[in-house]
């Protein structure tokens, strides 16, 4: 049997393990300082490489997470560069491919065309939220659109809408409130100029301005506490906004 870790180097590892499961899970499934302390990849590469316990532990998990991803169709054909084949292939395997891909394939209009699309299209209900995935899939996709990244755009979230995907979803947070949040974020740390084109996909589809979170807080008030005057405007021209 082949050595999964053979030609991987740290900093793959490191990121393929934050991008699966952000450091708060990876400091819990790995308690070192590093993930658990302003952790940031390169202060995680000097921490792991002048400490072999801790890179021992960090390369183990990985080896796990691999076994777990190899034993999906799914994962394996899109991590091979493989057409997938989705008959025959379970619901939850099916849903769980699909949560890896938005955690660790960009959403750019060939991989939509490649590997989403063609999933998306035996998924039974897209509403789905799966035990392994921490939000429903409208909010995961939502949470990793990364949009002025390379040209990824809203292509798959414009999809999952037309498929059905509820845009008042309040089992997590309501996607309108969910988008505004990650908008804000980049907004806040410099990351990108904010875009609208999500919110406005959603809106017109009949996302409510007036649903509130656990804190009773709307959509357009998370917009003003960013500053994000664009959304500001567009909420406020909403019925209830």
């Amino acid at each position: 049997m082949s050595d999964p870790l053979h030609g991987v180097t740290l900093e793959r590892i490191v990121t393929h393990l934050h991008d699966e499961y952000g450091w708060d899970e990876l400091a819990h499934r790995v308690p070192v300082k590093c993930f658990q302390s302003n952790p940031s990849v390169t202060s995680s590469l000097k921490f792991l490489r002048k400490t072999p316990w801790a890179r021992e532990q960090v390369e183990g998990e990985y080896v796990k997470l691999l076994h777990r991803e190899d034993a999906n169709p799914v994962i394996e054909a899109v991590k091979r560069g493989q057409p997938v084949i989705t008959a025959g292939v379970s619901q939850s395997k099916l849903h769980a491919g699909l949560g890896w891909m938005l955690r660790h394939v960009p959403q750019n209009a060939e991989n939509l065309r490649l590997y989403f699309l063609p999933i998306l299209a035996a998924v039974q209900d897209v509403n789905f939220w799966p035990d392994s995935e921490t939000m429903p899939l409208i909010n995961l996709t939502i949470e990793k659109l990364h949009l002025g990244a390379g040209d990824d755009e809203i292509g798959f979230l414009a999809e999952l809408v037309k498929r059905g995907a509820d845009v008042n979803d309040t089992r997590f947070w309501p996607p309108l409130m969910h988008t505004v949040d990650m908008e804000g974020q980049a907004y806040r740390t410099h990351a990108r100029a904010p875009r609208m084109d999500a919110l406005d996909l959603l809106l017109a589809h009949g996302a409510k301005p007036e649903l509130v979170d656990t804190q009773g807080r709307t959509a357009l008030q998370v917009a003003e506490a960013y500053g994000l005057k664009a959304a500001i405007h567009k909420l406020q021209k909403e019925p209830g906004g």
